[in-house]
């Protein structure tokens, strides 16, 4: 499945939704789900369970662990039919379940609990941290820093150029992994069990800033954590349909032209080993999502002339994922 949050207008206002992206359309789970318990069962309270088990938002879907993919899973079935057919699918209460993609806003996919960024290619390495790690140790143990979730923006959002803070924004495209379940001590061998699935990230980052954060060893912080400071989206792409570790083709793009490209298998630690890293120790949740890192820059150090400027147009692509299309634009 490709899991989605959408926002929909309506005459009562704007909404909140959970769906699932089939070509061209999407589909709301919820909505699915109440027409499969009205259409195939016989349970009377269709609605409060369809709330229960595919709540309207991705965390609450989360939440729901097994439940609620066997609830989409049966949903996503159930519709799919009617989708074959091209036919018109209504709710019991003349509920539209099937819409059109230029007739919603698609939203960041999940607000996160958590974000945990790793540094786990060697490119990105040798293209900053050389300079004040020492590359056995880098080698040896994952590290990785704690990014405020409120920050997160959709997919076709503005970055709002934190002006007050930095003259030097830089773009980081990294592959996301988002925890779906509960755990603990993880093993690597189980690891892929707590996997939801996968999106795309762009870490905007100010450098100016990051720098002696790191140097003085307390950071990253204000360089990473202003507002608009992370993009995802435009979907969350279930793990049953990129197995293991993925290797997927990564690139970002400024104006059109490429300035990072890589590819998820060259990432020193691959997914269940930061899954299971992370879960040392410490109960993650669902609705964590962990950030691979960028893959480096296609020319190395950024120049001043390279740096992110208002109006540039930043396009973040993962194949079998898709696109992020954010504009920077001036917070005035």
């Amino acid at each position: 499945m490709r899991l989605l949050q959408y926002e929909i207008k309506t005459r009562l206002g704007v909404f909140k939704r959970l769906g699932n992206q089939i070509n061209d359309k999407i589909v709301d789970l919820n909505l699915a789900y109440v027409k499969y318990l009205a259409e195939e069962t016989n349970e009377k309270q269709i609605y409060p369970l369809a709330n229960l088990r595919i709540p309207p938002d991705m965390v609450g879907f989360l939440d729901g662990e097994e439940s609620s993919y066997e609830a989409a899973a049966k949903a996503n079935k159930y519709i799919s039919n009617f989708l074959k057919h091209g036919e018109k699918v209504i709710g019991p209460k003349q509920e539209q379940i099937i819409l059109n993609l230029d007739e919603v806003h698609i939203i960041e996919p999940l607000s996160p609990r958590l974000i945990i960024d790793f540094l786990t290619f060697e490119t990105h390495y040798k293209q900053g941290l050389h300079m004040l790690t020492d590359y056995s140790l880098w080698k040896k143990t994952p590290i990785a820093y704690k990014k405020n979730p409120t920050t997160i923006i959709g997919p076709t959002d503005d970055v709002i150029f934190p002006s007050l803070i930095t003259k030097w924004l830089d773009y980081e495209v990294e592959f996301a992994t988002i925890i779906g379940k509960k755990g603990k001590d993880i093993p690597e061998d189980k690891a892929y069990d707590y996997v939801a699935g996968y999106s795309v990230f762009n870490d905007f980052s100010a450098r100016d800033i990051e720098l002696p954060e790191i140097m003085l060893r307390l950071g990253p912080f204000k360089s990473k954590d202003f507002d608009t400071a992370g993009a995802m989206g435009p979907c969350i792409v279930t793990s049953d349909e990129l197995t293991g570790h993925p290797s997927l083709e990564m690139e970002c793009r400024v104006n059109g032209v490429t300035v990072q490209k890589g590819n998820t298998k060259d990432m020193i630690w691959k997914v269940a080993q930061l899954v299971s890293y992370t879960s040392k120790d410490q109960t993650i949740y669902p609705g964590t999502v962990i950030l691979s890192g960028n893959p480096g820059k296609v020319k190395g150090i950024m120049r001043k002339a390279e740096r992110l400027k208002i109006d540039n147009f930043v396009e973040t692509e993962i194949e079998k994922i898709g696109i992020l299309r954010n504009k920077v634009v001036s917070k005035n």
